[in-house]
């Protein structure tokens, strides 16, 4: 029976907050997706395109959670810069539409998507 004393519980936790940043910035690269790619300089194009509208939707997201007059505008353009960040994960994984990926590997892109795009519809449509 091993005993773990306060110093292996803290290598413990920095160890997998480093495999956490690890993950995410593999996340956000995806170089060895891309790596593969045949269309690479319109790949990186739409993985930046979907980097860039993930932050923005956060941010607007945090903000929208002020008391704001038009905090509804805010959720609203985060629903669709989140539709975006899915359409350009799909062009990403299906290398420009010309790889076919399975559904069940697509399955959140494709429903999200458009869900997004509802959700966001419906923001700016109560609040008209």
């Amino acid at each position: 029976m091993a005993h773990h004393t306060l110093h292996d519980e803290v290598e413990e936790v920095i160890h997998h907050a480093e495999d956490m940043i690890h993950d995410v910035l593999e996340g956000l690269s995806e170089e060895e997706i891309i790596s593969h790619a045949t269309h690479k300089k319109t790949e990186h194009f739409f993985l930046l395109i979907r980097n860039i509208a993930v932050g923005a939707a956060a941010v607007l997201f945090a903000l929208s959670l002020f008391h704001i007059p038009f905090r509804y505008l805010l959720k609203a353009i985060a629903y669709f810069l989140g539709a975006v960040a899915y359409i350009s994960e799909i062009v990403i994984l299906t290398d420009c539409f010309t790889t076919r990926v399975p559904h069940r590997e697509m399955f959140m892109a494709y429903c999200f998507g458009p869900m997004y795009i509802l959700l966001g519809l419906s923001y700016l449509l109560e609040h008209h």
